[in-house]
């Protein structure tokens, strides 16, 4: 008996030690790379996985993300303690005592598989991350999985030399794949519990941890009877590994699973237009900069921290404010077409649009393939319904309609487009592109979207006026312009004025009346007019005829924008900008944005011409509803504008520190409002900047003060017409010009219009 003991004692102990040199011997083979090439230790150092590039906003808010893999990084400080315990209770018990691998985990499982025939694993933590890193293909070969194993515990030994155990665990949570396109701890939280790992309870842990064992098998949300058994499982394996008592145990496992759910996707988050503008201007900014390795930058792989000017809480109100008013717009200009299609109908009816655009769908060319005639088409494209998702104000809803009537619906919905910037600064504080970015990808903001900007360009016209001699109080007699060459042409007027009678400019453009600017651009001439533009930072080419000074142009609501900040910037033009820098993911900065400004005009010629705006909302101007309707006392120095056969609608306005720009139309421009009580620039986009503004102007920062200070007083007399009559009472004109009786003001007592 003794013997036989002494003999299976030395055989045993002669296979450990074979087995522990041919464990070497593979672990050395593997090094040396004779079983296939493996990551190079500074690889192993810096292990890579794809981490999705955030959007943030000047307040840090995350817009949203860019990505192949919902992934974004976090460190082990961010997670929560009981998320550690649950990972290591049912993954790892013995993780902190060994160096990658656990020699007795293995032994114990080839023991229960090879002797008891009960397959075990004894994988690590380390182990489990050196797959997730390095080996995420798997094997089905027995061979191959064996070699695949033997590369894994290098790398697991290899991680335990280059990490700490806590940077361990944090990469092991940034690698795991959960379902629904998110990877890693820090995104799975956010889409099932709608909060930050480190804020995780113990059964949200439990939950979460619970689900690496089959994400699908154990998806709280499509199957939450199996995740609430796995939850308990974990749970128990916390106390037995001593982690929380029993009494903890059990009031956890009676807890419902009660989730926060929250799908995320790349148009998920704020100011999606302006995400996707930034995403295609990322692509060329980047190509001038490369990684340390020489390698380009990957916007959806290498986790850049892209930080914006975007105020989230104005992008908020501005979204909030179109949100309010679109409806009732949509509803009023559906209401006034009734069954009439606007665009067989309206001012600039273009009867062949639908056909045109049907003739461009995947379903017209298959029946056109198919050998149909376009008469059989458009019959069956009419007729045949099909089961689709449209929009509505309410949210999607699933109907069955046909292309041609689908097309028709579509083209019915009016757009809008806002745009809102520091005048001082050229930053982009609220950008919202149109109604609905899912359904509507087009975007009335950049810079390559045009519409026909009406009264809004006017102001360049009057601004021309006061550089070649004019001031506000010049006048003009209101009689036909009689152009040369365009002898006939005279555009209609306000009914302000009567024949005969002198208007001064700051009355002409407060009314916005046609034939006062008809009278300007006889006597300056367009050209003068497009230079201006020019000046202004408006990049639009122009066609050289007198219809000009009526906005006869296509210009972007961008563009726009930055033309009007001189007039609130003391004459300094100030570029629009949105990104204001770009960080890798460890927060070095790649590239940072440096504003662009320069004197476009004056500063006298940009108070003036501000004072004059700022009539625009007074007594009969075109926006006195801002006061009388909303009740807007502050200084606001705005323009209205409404196009040919009200096809397009705008409003520019500017308190004392934020301009915003609001553009309202449907995609095609042949699609008008069948009233100008409707489309007027005045009903149709001014609503969205008041509801915008009376939200706005509560935030400290854009709280509405004055545009000008004491030293401006000589200018605001040269706007009153007081530098003629030393009687006029100048002081009582004071900071809020809202407030001034112009009869007391002006020279005689009489209004000069």
């Amino acid at each position: 008996m003794e013997n036989s003991f002494k003999y299976y004692f030395r055989l045993f102990f002669k296979v450990f030690i074979g087995f522990i040199l041919l464990f070497s011997l593979l672990l050395f083979s593997v090094a040396q790379g004779w079983l296939g090439e493996l990551p190079s230790i500074e690889y192993i150092k810096n292990p890579e996985s794809q981490v999705s590039s955030v959007i943030y906003s000047e307040d840090v808010e995350v817009m949203g993300k860019l990505y192949y893999e919902n992934r974004t990084e976090l460190n082990y400080k961010q997670i929560s303690a009981s998320t550690i315990e649950a990972l290591i209770a049912t993954e790892d018990e013995r993780f902190y005592d060994h160096s990658g691998i656990d020699v007795f985990g293995v032994i114990s499982a080839t023991f229960r598989t090879f002797v008891l025939r009960k397959p075990s694993g004894a994988s690590t933590i380390t182990q489990q991350l050196a797959k997730n890193l390095f080996h995420s293909e798997g094997r089905k070969n027995k061979f191959k999985r064996l070699i695949q194993k033997i590369k894994e515990w290098y790398i697991a030994i290899e991680l335990e030399r280059n990490f700490s155990k806590q940077e361990i665990l944090a990469l092991y949570f940034n690698t795991v794949p959960f379902l629904h396109n998110s990877y890693g701890l820090r995104e799975a939280s956010k889409t099932y519990f709608n909060k930050e790992p480190i804020k995780l309870t113990l059964d949200e842990s439990a939950i979460l941890v619970g689900m690496l064992k089959g994400p699908s098998l154990y998806n709280p949300k499509s199957k939450p009877k199996n995740a609430l058994k796995r939850r308990n499982i974990v749970i128990e394996q916390m106390r037995k590994a001593g982690f929380i008592n029993e009494t903890t145990a059990n009031r956890a496992k009676k807890l419902p699973i009660k989730l926060d759910y929250k799908l995320t996707s790349p148009s998920t988050g704020m100011a999606p237009y302006l995400r996707e503008q930034i995403r295609i201007e990322l692509v060329e900014i980047l190509r001038n900069y490369t990684k340390e390795n020489g390698e380009s930058y990957n916007i959806y792989t290498d986790g850049l921290r892209i930080h914006t000017t975007i105020n989230s809480k104005l992008q908020n109100y501005a979204e909030i404010a179109v949100a309010e008013h679109m409806p009732w717009l949509q509803k009023e200009f559906l209401r006034e077409w009734g069954a009439k299609d606007p665009y067989k109908y309206g001012a600039k009816a273009n009867p062949d649009l639908v056909k045109n655009i049907v003739r461009e769908t995947e379903h017209y060319k298959a029946l056109s393939d198919a050998g149909k005639s376009e008469e059989e088409i458009f019959t069956i494209l009419g007729k045949e319904k099909h089961t689709m998702q449209i929009f509505t104000y309410r949210g999607p809803v699933d109907t069955m309609m046909s292309v041609i009537d689908s097309i028709k619906y579509i083209k019915k919905i009016l757009q809008t487009g806002l745009c809102a910037m520091e005048p001082q600064t050229g930053k982009i504080r609220a950008w919202v592109g149109g109604v609905d970015f899912n359904f509507f990808k087009y975007d009335h903001v950049r810079k390559s979207t045009k519409r026909q900007v009406g009264s809004t360009f006017k102001p360049f016209l009057y601004n021309v006026a006061l550089e070649n001699g004019m001031t506000p109080c010049s006048k003009l007699k209101y009689e036909k312009p009689l152009i040369e060459g365009h002898e006939s042409w005279d555009p209609k007027g306000s009914k302000n004025f009567q024949d005969g009678e002198e208007v001064s400019l700051k009355a002409g453009l407060q009314v916005s009346d046609n034939r006062i600017a008809a009278l300007l651009i006889k006597q300056f001439g367009p050209s003068l007019l497009i230079d201006k533009a020019r000046q202004l930072g408006i990049e639009t080419e122009f066609e050289e005829v007198p219809a000009i000074c009526l906005g006869t142009a296509d210009v972007s609501v961008i563009e726009m924008l930055g033309a009007y900040s001189p007039y609130m910037n003391e004459g300094i033009f100030s570029q629009p900008y949105y990104i204001d820098r770009i960080e890798d993911k460890n927060g070095n900065v790649i590239f940072e944005n440096k504003p662009q400004s320069k004197e476009a005009i004056t500063a006298e010629t940009a108070k003036l011409m501000n004072l004059m705006l700022q009539q625009v909302s007074k007594e009969k101007g075109t926006a006195t509803r801002l006061r009388s309707q909303y009740g807007f006392k502050e200084e606001i120095a705005c323009k209205t504008g409404t196009t040919q056969s009200n096809s397009d609608g705008w409003f520019i306005g500017s308190t004392s520190n934020l301009l915003t720009a609001v553009w309202v139309g449907a995609d095609d421009p042949s699609i008008t409002f069948a009233s100008t009580r409707l489309g007027q620039g005045a009903n149709s986009a001014l609503p969205i900047w008041a509801k915008f503004y009376k939200k706005a102007t509560t935030l400290p920062k854009y709280k509405s003060g004055s545009f000008f200070n004491e030293t401006d007083s000589a200018t605001i007399q040269k706007f009153n017409c007081s530098y003629l009559d030393d009687r006029a009472p100048i002081d009582s004109y004071g900071s809020n010009l809202q407030d001034v009786d112009l009869d007391s003001i002006l020279p005689s007592g009489k209004k000069d219009y």
